[in-house]
């Protein structure tokens, strides 16, 4: 787990709030794991955001949210490796808009195959962009 600061952890924990408004609840559950939460875990793994099929269980996506501290080369190391290689859905790491070069960098060092996601604050308002 990252070591944040208290207002990137209050962001990281509003990011996992605001994200869930934005995902296809349609046609997937979406379960939250924030702060030190255990509420959906994947053998013995608690991402930020799990996304099953609608009334299943078959984990569909996942979703890692980092903040600017939280993208280190521990975190891609010890979290986004093992989210990437060893469960089988979909992994989505979620950055600042402005870090999301740092990640990808981080990602092609240590050989994680992932999807991005960013996020922006506008007027105090949470705006994400699916890549």
């Amino acid at each position: 787990m990252a070591q944040r600061n208290f207002d990137n952890n209050n962001l990281h924990d509003r990011v996992i709030a605001e994200i869930v408004n934005v995902l296809n609840q349609e046609e997937h559950d979406v379960y939250t794991n924030p702060g030190n939460e255990k509420n959906a875990g994947i053998v013995g793994n608690y991402p930020d955001v799990v996304m099953t099929e609608k009334g299943g269980t078959t984990v569909k996506f996942i979703l890692e949210i980092e903040t600017s501290d939280s993208i280190t080369l521990i975190e891609a190391n010890e979290q986004w490796k093992k989210y990437a290689n060893e469960i089988k859905a979909t992994f989505y790491i979620v950055v600042p808009e402005s870090s999301l070069q740092k990640a990808k960098e981080l990602c092609q060092q240590v050989g994680v195959n992932t999807r991005f996601a960013t996020y922006s604050l506008d007027n105090n308002n949470i705006n994400f962009n699916f890549r």
